[in-house]
């Protein structure tokens, strides 16, 4: 690829909701290594600092999200940061959101720069359920936020995602959101399971203790339900159906047509599973997640200390940090949080062990939209 970069960043430390299965739920700032570095008071990217991290990277990447682990519309020059990446024909320019802060002023911003998708998330398709798990919401406030975003990004290449994070409080309104995204035009989903989180105790809503069966059948009948309405799964749960399971070549052919039709299957899933067989990894020198205080780290999972610090240090005393991770993938001696990391990349869409049945492209799908906002 011309531009091979994944770029996954978070532009402020903070969020608008205390959603029941988040970090959010018990505290009001997300800090992030190294603890005594910040680059403003109130946890936001300086603009100039963005500024300075488009100029080394966005010309190199086909892939830039504005969030990950906090809400970036609440950044107050938001605007200003869309506008800046804008500049860059990004291919796939997108964020997560809860889109609360969203406002007339954002929602022009995000058509202006063309960003690819917005990504909400929801969790649920009523107002009980919805205000149940995102403490803080409102269901008519999101709702006049979703219309006020349809009507800007009518016509244009904006699309929208809904993120829904399924657990034992909105299991089943789950078969609702098929219908919910047809009505207001959502292009996508992505649908994973809530996951043991730090600082918050999410035991109660766990489906890790379910039927493996009934699990299967649910999102089975969810996902027909939507690719019939024509949306795409952009991220799913790994699941299996009787038809998954037949060994006859012309039902597994059929089997795979649909999991290409849904998007299950995608030409970006191949190239990850190629670079992992080849390097050891897919993210080291491809994936660069960047923080509000600056710090880079080769990937999302990374816990160790950064491989480097912007806008301080240049490019290649950052990769040489990123070379040492990639070279002892490939020797077969990993270094820091490789060490210990496994299967940790599908944590959001594989709950359970994982079975040799499952074995798939989408098993293994970058992990560019596991995001919490």
């Amino acid at each position: 690829m011309s531009r091979p970069l994944t770029l996954v960043m978070d532009v402020t430390e903070r969020c608008n909701l205390r959603c029941v299965m988040c970090y959010f739920s018990n505290v009001d700032r997300l800090r992030f290594q190294p603890f005594d570095r910040q680059l403003s008071d109130n946890g936001n990217m300086p603009l100039e600092v963005f500024e300075q991290v488009a100029e080394r990277y966005f010309s190199q990447a086909w892939r830039v999200s504005l969030g990950c682990a906090a809400e970036p519309m609440i950044h107050s020059k938001f605007a200003e940061i869309l506008k800046i990446a804008g500049r860059y024909d990004i291919e796939d320019l997108w964020f997560p959101t809860n889109l609360l802060a969203l406002t007339q002023k954002k929602a022009e911003a995000i058509v202006e720069a063309g960003v690819n998708t917005v990504a909400v998330s929801m969790d649920g398709t009523t107002g009980d359920v919805y205000e149940k798990i995102r403490v803080g919401g409102k269901w008519d406030m999101f709702v006049k936020r979703l219309e006020m975003l349809n009507a800007v990004r009518k016509g244009s290449k904006t699309k929208l995602r809904f993120i829904f994070t399924w657990m034992k409080s909105n299991r089943a309104d789950l078969q609702n959101l098929p219908a919910f995204a047809e009505k207001y035009g959502a292009h996508d989903l992505d649908v994973r399971y809530v996951t043991p989180t730090t600082g918050v105790d999410v035991t109660p809503e766990l489906l890790s203790d379910e039927n493996r069966n009934l699990l299967d059948a649910e999102l089975a009948s969810m996902a027909e339900d939507a690719v019939s309405r024509g949306l795409k799964l952009a991220y799913f749960p790994s699941f299996q159906t009787p038809e998954d399971l037949r060994r006859h070549p012309w039902i597994r052919l059929k089997r795979a047509l649909w999991r290409r039709k849904a998007g299950l299957y995608r030409d970006e899933y191949f190239r990850y599973e190629w670079h992992k067989r080849m390097d050891g990894c897919a993210y080291p020198k491809r994936t660069y997640v960047i923080r509000p205080n600056g710090a880079v780290s080769p990937c999302i999972f990374w816990e160790g200390d950064p491989m480097g610090f912007l806008p301080d240090d240049s490019a290649v005393q950052i990769d040489r940090g990123v070379d040492e991770i990639r070279e002892g993938l490939r020797c077969g001696k990993p270094i820091g949080t490789c060490e210990t990391c496994a299967e940790r990349r599908n944590a959001f869409y594989r709950p359970f062990k994982v079975r040799s049945s499952d074995a798939g492209p989408e098993a293994d799908a970058e992990p560019g939209l596991e995001t919490t906002a």
